[in-house]
């Protein structure tokens, strides 16, 4: 792989172990302090944007948007993180409890 990509991107079930290799890559690459901190002047501006193209070609295609939608790679960092944190099973109970519960419109 590129020396900006991981093996694996970050897909639904593998959050923890893409979270630890993704602190290692920006640790290698020098990017540690973006993921830590929101960027305070602008010439703190340029580094997080390179973390967040870095997270962007780590990532399935389907996380791209929280990624893009972020202000800074803190943000994006943290969305991804409040994103996965409630993947336990009590939060996979809920989430097929609410599907069960949707009801179709005649419309749709």
């Amino acid at each position: 792989m590129g020396k900006d990509k991981l093996d694996e991107p970050l897909d639904l079930h593998n959050y923890s172990t893409w979270r630890l290799r993704f602190q290692l890559l920006c640790a290698e690459l020098g990017y540690s302090h973006a993921l830590l901190t929101a960027p305070i002047a602008e010439a703190d501006v340029v580094m997080p944007d390179k973390v967040k193209s870095v997270m962007a070609k780590n990532v399935k295609n389907h996380h791209l948007q929280t990624i893009v939608r972020a202000a800074n790679a803190k943000a994006a960092w943290d969305a991804l993180a409040t994103t996965f944190a409630s993947t336990c099973n009590t939060r996979k109970i809920a989430l097929r409890e609410e599907l069960s519960n949707f009801k179709w419109v005649n419309t749709e």
